[in-house]
């Protein structure tokens, strides 16, 4: 394969990530690293630095890093190092070593600033010839073949991003992001079991799986109440979350909806009607049973409104950026310098 280019789709989030490859590999790591917090540590883990869900396995062992805040890297020295680290173990999970050439189109957020592609560039150096950043949400449109006059809100952990996409690289004043989305979620399920039942004592780890599993707003609600199990200064209980769930889950639609309407209102009004009628939702957050028909709801008053809730929404980012790898032209491409291969 010496004389092959390996492409490569990368979506960078804050709380996973996901890269997909021309040749078949498709990988979903979370997006932290760890490092052993002594010797003894190290000795006992038999390495410098742990990737994922094998850093959180080992975490009491480690001292643990999300190098991405709001979707974008930390700007601290340290940070920059661990996400080159990240960045290079993802790429590696393709065995880009039977290639002579890589490349790489990686998500970044709607709103991601000069220095924040920069920093991304850099890190990405050590392990791909060229790279290109994209926004996520034109990734995802990209993905499905939605890049004629559509909406894309994409609800991630750190931010939901949204754009507008109309069959080009989308401008600044095409896209926005907000910090409303899981992380914010996860917060709130916290506050609202605490506010309900006093003392309980929940993690953020806990909250966030309650939310992949029971996650709804307005009227979705399961069958069966949501009974989970936790502890209320130290007493091990099992108690009814519902609507601590539904009422955590529902602080994110006002201000997405408050969004989608900013960017419709700010399109050519030729084509608003356009956009309200292919309103995409994407990203881990369009799960939430419910979101897309109360988005839909709360945006009738603009008229004719139509919200598509994707299938995949772990996998389009990266699928998109893939695709765009394998069809953009050369001079397209940031070609970089590699320092690690």
């Amino acid at each position: 394969m010496g004389d092959e280019t390996l492409y490569i789709g990368v979506d960078l989030g804050t709380f996973r990530s996901v890269m997909v490859s021309s040749d078949g590999h498709d990988e979903k790591v979370l997006t932290v690293i760890g490092t052993p917090k002594d010797q003894i540590a190290k000795g006992f883990l038999k390495r410098d630095v742990l990737f994922g869900e094998e850093a959180l396995k080992n975490r009491l062992a480690l001292n643990l890093f999300r190098p991405l805040e709001h979707g974008v890297i930390k700007d601290t020295a340290e940070d920059k190092k661990f996400i080159a680290h990240f960045i290079t173990n993802i790429i590696g999970l393709g065995d880009p070593e039977d290639y002579d050439r890589v490349v790489a189109v990686i998500g970044a957020p709607a709103e991601a600033s000069h220095v924040d592609k920069t920093a991304i560039f850099d890190a990405a150096a050590g392990s791909v010839n060229a790279c290109m950043i994209i926004s996520e949400p034109f990734a995802v449109a990209y993905a499905l073949d939605k890049i004629e006059h559509s909406l894309v809100v994409d609800i991630g952990a750190g931010t939901t991003d949204l754009c507008r996409v109309y069959g080009t690289v989308p401008t600044p004043l095409d896209q926005m992001h907000i910090n409303s989305a899981g992380d914010k979620i996860d917060g709130a399920i916290i506050a609202e079991i605490q506010k309900k039942y006093a003392g309980a004592q929940i993690t953020k780890d806990m909250a966030r799986r309650w939310k992949e599993d029971y996650s709804f707003v307005g009227n979705s609600e399961p069958d069966e109440p949501i009974i989970v199990d936790f502890s209320i200064n130290g007493k091990a209980m099992s108690l009814d979350i519902t609507d601590c769930i539904r009422d955590a889950c529902e602080i994110i639609v006002d201000p997405i909806v408050s969004s989608v309407k900013e960017l419709i209102a700010g399109s050519n009004p030729e084509y608003q009607d356009a956009f309200r009628r292919n309103i995409i939702l994407a990203g881990g957050g369009s799960g939430i049973h419910g979101l897309g028909d109360m988005i839909e709801h709360r945006l009738a008053d603009l008229g004719d409104v139509e919200v598509l809730t994707v299938e995949d929404p772990l996998e389009l980012g990266a699928m998109g950026g893939l695709r765009l790898a394998m069809e953009v032209p050369e001079d397209m491409w940031k070609n970089l310098t590699l320092a690690h291969r």
